[in-house]
């Protein structure tokens, strides 16, 4: 036994010097990394800034061409001049097609024009443009940006496209994503932009001014991201199935037309205006909290229909609350799986059990439990008080009572949960799911990310 032992050692360890040889070797005769093809150095390439890529050409011979076909160029003039950059990419950089080009750069630098050229005249099929310094200086796009046939996903981030010469028309016909970000961004040059990219499927605006969005002539539109600071915002869009709408109270989107969505998403948050006016939040004379309760329930309104429905952020369940308690009507939904993005305070439970009473075809109600921006209960409670309206034990509502709670169903569960959760602040985080099976049988998932435990 000890014999076969000691045999079995003397293996490994000719086996493991064998294996340091070998590697000394190929230490010592070749660059591992220099005998790799260009094909992955390159693929390599394209996960860092093109600067460090077009340093490693002053490494040797071998090395010195090896990034001037990277097929993703991802460059930062921020910080970094951009002459010197656009100059070494004009002058070295030979790839006839790039797949990937991210620029981040000043807006008072004298090189995007060229840069977005260049991009351009190398059928770029993935266009990233950030601007810094634009509220400093306005950007405006060259004509050569917007004739670009080979663009599949744009995304524009600080950029204004207010206005579109009226000789230029957008050609971006194989475009398939665009995301405008923090953009000014007329009804003239939306109108331009969504006739010229009659294959677009996904389209993401974070922007100003725009105050119509129309996408009836849309065909293949199926996704739909919309955030809007202080303009009222209309949207016609009837054709999209996912519509994921971002605003503030001060702020305001009109859906004309969504009859085709099947999930949405919706988060209407507090601003700091409203933070400022806390205040005068219940004052009857202000009449800002029954404003609130009317913007929310025109948008869930038209969101009636759909399958999939995401309210994000306590302050909407609070308002949503209030309205139950002030009577307001509340539509009917088809919604079979609801989640709710939310801290959980006693003031959201009478909207939650309204969302649920009025959702006969619910399956399924999630709960993503985190710390979001609210208003102080006592607010909501003065307003209430200013109505008229009982105070005590308001947030409790009385099909709560007696024997509803005891009768098994997800209507009980979560109420349940959220009776108990509500009165205790060390609650896990995490997520929460109560759903129902084809048998009608319930099941409770827990996913935590705290270890806060319930009393």
């Amino acid at each position: 036994m000890a014999d076969d032992r000691r045999e079995l050692d003397g293996a490994v360890e000719n086996h493991t010097s064998r294996n340091i040889k070998r590697a000394k070797d190929s230490i010592d005769g070749v660059d591992l990394i220099s005998s790799l093809p260009d094909a992955i150095l390159q693929h390599i390439f394209s996960q860092i800034p093109t600067k460090y890529a077009i340093r490693t050409s002053a490494l040797s011979k071998r090395w010195r061409h090896v990034w001037s076909e990277t097929p993703s160029l991802d460059i930062d003039c921020y910080r970094d001049e951009p002459d010197p950059i656009y100059e070494t990419l004009s002058r070295s950089y030979s790839s006839p097609k790039i797949a990937t080009f991210r620029l981040s750069i000043s807006t008072e630098a004298n090189q995007i024009d060229r840069f977005i050229d260049f991009a351009v005249s190398r059928d770029t099929e993935e266009l990233s443009l950030e601007f810094r310094h634009s509220y400093a200086q306005a950007y405006r796009f060259p004509e050569v940006f917007f004739t670009s046939r080979s663009l599949k996903n744009l995304s524009v981030e600080s950029a204004t496209i207010d206005t579109i010469p009226g000789h230029v028309t957008v050609s971006w016909r194989s475009l398939r994503t665009l995301c405008l970000r923090g953009c000014d961004l007329s009804d003239e040059a939306c109108v331009k932009i969504l006739s010229g990219s009659p294959l677009l499927e996904c389209l993401t605006l974070f922007v100003d001014k725009l105050e119509l969005l129309d996408l009836s002539e849309c065909l293949v539109l199926k996704r739909l991201d919309v955030q809007c600071w202080e303009q009222t915002l209309k949207i016609v869009a009837p054709r999209v199935s996912f519509l994921s709408l971002t605003h503030s109270d001060e702020s305001r989107c009109v859906l004309l037309d969504v009859s085709s969505l099947i999930e949405a998403n919706v988060n209407i948050y507090c601003s700091r205006r409203l933070g400022f006016l806390c205040d005068d939040f219940g004052d009857p004379e202000t009449g800002l909290a029954d404003s609130l309760q009317v913007l929310i329930l025109e948008v869930l309104e038209k969101l009636r229909n759909v399958e999939k429905l995401t309210l994000c952020g306590t302050f909407c369940l609070q308002i949503l609350s209030l309205a139950v308690l002030c009577g307001v009507p509340f539509p009917m939904f088809k919604v079979e799986a609801l989640t709710l993005e939310t801290a959980i305070y006693p003031s959201i439970v009478p909207g939650v059990a309204k969302l649920i009473q009025n959702s006969p075809r619910l399956k399924k109600i999630k709960f993503e439990t985190d710390d979001c921006k609210m208003l102080e209960e006592t607010r909501l409670t003065n307003y209430l008080y200013w109505k008229g309206l009982e105070t005590r034990q308001c947030w409790k509502p009385k099909e709560l009572d007696g024997a509803s709670l005891s009768e098994p169903g997800l209507m009980s569960s979560v109420m349940k949960f959220l009776v108990k959760t509500s009165g205790d602040e060390w609650y896990k985080d995490g997520s929460y799911t109560f759903s129902l099976n084809k048998n009608s049988e319930l099941s409770f998932v827990t996913d935590l990310t705290r270890e806060y435990f319930f009393r």
